[in-house]
């Protein structure tokens, strides 16, 4: 018994070490280019390799995909998928979505915090020249 509670709080103290944040060079946390898949309310197609996610009313997400990805462009609605709901930078998250009747899932790559969309917009042009 006195095993099983040792090994309980020793992997409740890893699990809890492994959820904090990380500081970043700039003394940001790694958690705010995170954001919860099912509070997104908006997205836009910024280039074949660029999306534009919004959450709740002030977040913003520049998102980067693994390759281009075609028909993104002419995509009505989009899925994004993570095996626990929240996306964030090298979590191995996905955008699926319909083009001409067939399903198209595209790997992501990198998620970012922007301040808004013009400046995710400025930074996909930035990366894509």
């Amino acid at each position: 018994m006195i095993r099983s509670a040792i090994a309980f709080s020793l992997f409740s103290s890893l699990v809890l070490a492994g959820c904090a944040g990380s500081d970043t060079t700039d003394g940001s946390s790694a958690t705010d280019d995170c954001f919860y898949i099912r509070n997104v309310n908006g997205w836009d197609e910024i280039d074949a390799k660029h999306a534009y996610i919004k959450e709740g009313v002030s977040d913003h997400y520049l998102v980067t995909l693994v390759n281009n990805c075609r028909g993104l462009d002419y995509a009505n609605a989009i899925a994004l998928s993570n095996y626990n709901g929240r996306m964030c930078p090298n979590d191995f998250g996905a955008i699926t979505f319909r083009d001409g009747g067939m399903r198209v899932t595209c790997r992501i790559d990198n998620v970012e915090a922007v301040s808004s969309k013009d400046e995710a917009i400025a930074l996909a042009e930035s990366r894509s020249e």
